[in-house]
């Protein structure tokens, strides 16, 4: 008989296999959709630098590869509390949050490479608006003017107060091979990677030749606050995991890496897709430039 440590965990399991494998891909597969109807090539070709075609065949091989991940999250959840003998995974017996982790891995991949699709297309477009003149906003575009500072503010205590909370948990030990040193390399890596793809955002090259201004601003502002926001629950997570080592919950350990995951996603694509809607963007831009221009 499970659990009810088990149990949580199978309910928790569910949950990150439904949002990200089935959930969000099929809001995503039908915003493309409903962009492809609303907006068709006809009549915005400089959207579309191939036939549309391509387009709903690459969208339907997404759904198909989602669909296939959330098949493989229920067989294995069905394993676990079936099948699966656990003491053989984990020394201490408990469901080892490598299972979560792992397949989450799996989930992530079919929205990685949707953002490598997306890459390749604005390089076709690029491409297709070099012969034009380029026009861009001179105004320089302000961190803090996009993201509240009393939210970086906020991730910025919460880095810092995760690695002190689990150094004083683990009685300050700095030797490298501790994971609590691990962790901290970890976290701060991250964040740094954060800020690199922050200032790039800020000050890279335009990646849609045809975006307007305030588009691009306000797409920048969601991205700069889903990182601070992913950033927060990187920290609360390594918090949790500290917490856990306190209290002696190792059977906690499967169930708090699913809601970290799940949570990362959320704050990511789900911030993303709360936070853009289609009818709020300029899609005159993507018309025919009239003749002679």
């Amino acid at each position: 008989m499970p659990t009810w440590y088990d149990t949580l965990f199978y309910c928790v399991f569910l949950a990150q296999i439904v949002l990200i494998s089935f959930y969000y891909p099929e809001k995503l597969r039908r915003r493309i959709l409903g962009l492809l109807e609303t907006y068709p090539p006809a009549e915005y070709p400089r959207l579309y630098p191939k036939p549309v075609e391509v387009y709903r065949r690459r969208i339907q091989v997404f759904r198909i590869v989602t669909l296939g991940i959330f098949a493989l999250g229920i067989v294995l959840l069905v394993a676990l509390a079936t099948v699966i003998d656990h003491k053989s995974f984990a020394a201490d017996g408990f469901i080892s949050e490598a299972w979560p982790a792992g397949y989450a891995m799996i989930q992530i991949l079919p929205f990685v490479l949707l953002e490598v699709t997306e890459a390749s297309q604005l390089k076709l477009m690029r491409q297709a608006k070099a012969a034009h003149r380029r026009r861009a906003a001179l105004r320089p575009r302000r961190l803090l003017e996009l993201v509240s500072p009393v939210r970086l503010s906020l991730a910025a205590l919460l880095f810092v107060g995760a690695i002190v909370f689990d150094l004083a948990v683990h009685g300050f030990d700095f030797s490298l091979g501790h994971d609590t040193m691990q962790r901290a390399v970890t976290l701060a890596v991250t964040n740094l990677f954060f800020v690199a793809v922050g200032a790039y955002l800020l000050r890279g090259r335009k990646p849609d030749p045809y975006q307007s201004p305030d588009d691009r601003e306000h797409l920048i502002g969601v991205a700069l606050r889903s990182q601070v926001f992913a950033s927060m629950a990187i920290s609360v997570f390594f918090i949790l995991l500290a917490a856990g080592d306190a209290l002696a919950m190792p059977y906690l350990d499967a169930t708090l890496n699913s809601l970290y995951f799940q949570a990362i996603v959320f704050l990511s694509i789900g911030h993303i897709l709360r936070s853009v809607q289609l009818d709020d963007l300029d899609f005159e831009v993507y018309r025919s430039e009239p003749a002679g221009t």
